[in-house]
């Protein structure tokens, strides 16, 4: 019994040993020991008495010191390594950029039409088209120079975008320089892979809105990206195709845009906002002659409206914009004003206009790109139709998202000595995105012009595309 008494004492100064290893000194607690009879019942003498508290505060700072080194070695390690890949990163920056992408849009369309079609000059045609086979590189050099290059390859090649803008200058923010877009329109803005309707309203491009032009930009956008500006000089009139030569009367335009967003939704992310934007293009003509025409908002169609080449010293544009969202709704609309400045009639005004509105059935929304003052993002499905597959290899599908929209749309190209002809579409449509980077879209539109003296003159088209980007 004598025996193991002794062995508990042992043991009870071994864990205080152990104890004071891990334990700071300043948190140790003495641990007593167990109540040891008289030395005179064991028969090994004693040796001088341990002091328990001054051992284990030595072994603990011992520790402790070791712990201090340790921590140090990691801050210094630590410290390296962000050094590393800091320098990884700048190295990164100054060498140049490149991201492959396109889009092929696959188009078809038939249509019907009355005899008052038929008497103003309408020939529709039934047929199908690859309205889009585009490619195009990004990139950026050197960190704050970027560029663009993008090519039409369905038909006969044409330029899109083709530019490069210098980021990060002083008041101005960015400048772009090459061939694109004139700042004016929310649905010109919109590109095209992203456009809720299969074609653009009845008085976008080719009437009301400029499209692509060679020129330079300047454009920014506030902190919290609830403000965008851009204004820009542009040679105008070029389309897809510019010159390689320079006239000595060629035409010139200065366009500009603005927007604000009144309210936006920060806690869902834009499922709910308020849009607002006004655009104005003073716009020199070149030769002093002008066309205006329109399409039925369908490629394959033909022009419904068209003013015929017309005498004009330079002409002025204006537009308003209008958007809201709310959850799975939206809802856009957009203004259009021109005054030509004829030569030898007095000036001439035409007006158009359209509102659109559409619901996600399954519950997605319009995504807005603050930055730019567009819905320039694609929608993503709660549910891919192509989801995952299974054990056995086939493909479990899905809803993928489903979109029901509604268009009206209205242009009057008749004032004064112009006679285009005013016209108004009704367009329905119906979109599924099968997973964000595909779409199948069907439209149908009744349109109705009066031209040429003949009324009512109408066309109906239903047309269909298949859509893919990447």
């Amino acid at each position: 019994m004598d025996g193991r008494v002794y062995r508990q004492a042992a043991a009870a100064l071994v864990v205080v040993a152990m104890l004071g290893c891990v334990v700071p000194a300043s948190a140790q607690v003495v641990m007593p020991l167990p109540s040891v009879p008289d030395p005179g019942y064991f028969s090994v003498p004693q040796g001088p008495a341990v002091n328990t508290q001054l051992a284990s505060t030595s072994t603990s700072s011992t520790s402790d010191k070791s712990l201090a080194e340790q921590i140090a070695e990691l801050q210094a390690w630590q410290a390296k390594v962000e050094a590393s890949e800091a320098a990884a990163k700048k190295k990164a920056a100054g060498a140049p950029t490149v991201k492959i992408g396109g889009r092929i849009f696959a188009d078809t369309a038939m249509f019907s039409q009355n005899a008052a079609s038929v008497a103003q000059g309408v020939d529709a045609e039934n047929g199908l088209e690859m309205r889009a086979a585009w490619l195009d590189a990004t990139g950026s050099a050197f960190d704050v120079i970027g560029y663009k290059l993008q090519f039409d390859l369905s038909g006969q090649t044409s330029f899109k975008d083709v530019f490069l803008e210098i980021k990060e200058l002083p008041v101005l923010n960015a400048v772009r320089i090459g061939h694109f877009k004139e700042p004016f329109g929310l649905e010109q803005m919109t590109a095209t892979k992203y456009t809720s309707f299969m074609e653009r309203s009845l008085g976008d491009a080719g009437v009301f809105v400029p499209a692509r032009n060679m020129g330079v930009m300047a454009y920014d956008c506030s902190e919290n990206e609830r403000m965008t500006w851009a204004i820009g000089a542009f040679a105008s009139e070029q389309g897809d195709k510019p010159p390689a030569t320079s006239e000595d009367h060629a035409g010139t335009a200065l366009t500009m845009r603005t927007t604000f967003l009144p309210w936006y939704d920060e806690a869902t992310e834009g499922r709910g906002l308020l849009h607002t934007g006004v655009a104005y293009s003073y716009r020199a003509v070149g030769d002093e002659t002008l066309q205006l025409r329109a399409r039925p908002e369908a490629h394959l169609g033909p022009y419904i409206l068209d003013t015929g080449t017309i005498d004009v010293d330079n002409y002025h544009l204006a537009g308003a914009e209008l958007a809201y969202v709310y959850g799975p709704f939206s809802a856009q609309s957009e203004l259009f004003h021109a005054n030509l400045d004829m030569i030898g009639a007095p000036n001439v005004d035409l007006d158009g206009c359209y509102v659109f509105f559409s619901y996600f059935l399954t519950g997605e929304t319009r995504p807005y790109k603050r930055n730019a003052g567009a819905f320039n993002d694609r929608v993503r499905p709660h549910e891919n139709f192509f989801r995952v597959r299974g054990e056995d290899g086939c493909a479990i599908t899905g809803k993928g998202a489903w979109e029901i929209l509604y268009r009206y749309s209205y242009v009057d190209l008749n004032d004064g000595v112009v006679a285009g002809g005013r016209a108004s579409d009704h367009t329905f449509g119906l979109n599924w995105y099968l997973t964000p980077y595909t779409r199948m879209m069907f439209n149908y539109v009744h349109s109705t012009a009066d031209r040429g003296g003949v009324d009512d003159g109408v066309v109906n088209v239903f047309e269909m595309r298949a859509q893919v980007d990447f």
